[in-house]
């Protein structure tokens, strides 16, 4: 069973979500807020495997709220829902550690699948967004570049930029998944970012992986 907690300031809209997810048997919604505190306060109480997160929050923006919240619960996915499709607002997110970027106005058909995608592997947002947030990302080619980064995990980075899952890059390196997730680890100590997706924008700014997929 997922567990999740939705904040949204909209009543609607998070009436909404929740009425999505509720239809789901693998999802508990343990609670419901509408500002960036209750989210502090709910997911400390309730201490969830996802947060379902709106950017646009009275008192703590959807952001500073992840990042908090990333901070005092690392295990934690967070998933920013939004009508915001910019690249700014997308690379301010994932820089705060969030695991997925959906907008509300043409991904909620796939939300389940995406909770559920994130929670066997770590991490989504579709390629064009990645590639866009590494383009206005400023480039740690120079002087960030980790040399201890073996060649299996710079083969794992490059899959992870081309937007493969642990499974698919665990087929094609002929390991298991376990294995796969256990060198992410290590790479993400390596590389000192935060989550998959930075790891996707870090082997496009370095020349890893050179052509996203289709999204």
């Amino acid at each position: 069973m997922i567990r999740i907690v939705i904040i949204d300031g909209k009543d609607s809209e998070r009436k909404d979500t929740e009425k999505i997810l509720s239809i789901q048997r693998d999802f508990d919604v343990v609670a419901t807020g509408k500002d960036g505190y209750e989210a502090i306060r709910l997911v400390d109480l309730h201490r969830p495997d996802m947060l379902l997160l709106d950017i646009n929050l009275s008192y703590l923006d959807g952001v500073k709220t992840a990042s908090i919240l990333n901070s005092r619960h690392p295990c934690m996915a967070v998933i920013i829902l939004t009508h915001l499709d910019d690249a700014r607002h997308m690379r301010n997110a994932i820089n705060s550690g969030v695991s997925g970027y959906l907008l509300k106005d043409r991904g909620m058909e796939r939300l389940a699948d995406v909770i559920r995608v994130i929670h066997n592997s770590g991490c989504l947002i579709f390629p064009r967004d990645v590639m866009e947030a590494a383009q206005e990302e400023p480039c740690s080619k120079t002087n960030q570049f980790p040399v201890n980064l073996s060649r299996i995990e710079l083969r794992i980075i490059r899959y992870i930029g081309e937007g493969l899952e642990n499974q698919e890059i665990a087929e094609r390196m002929c390991l298991k998944r376990c294995t796969i997730r256990n060198h992410i680890s290590v790479i993400l100590q390596k590389t000192a970012l935060k989550n998959r997706t930075q790891l996707a924008i870090f082997a496009f700014q370095n020349g890893l992986a050179t052509e996203a997929p289709v999204a």
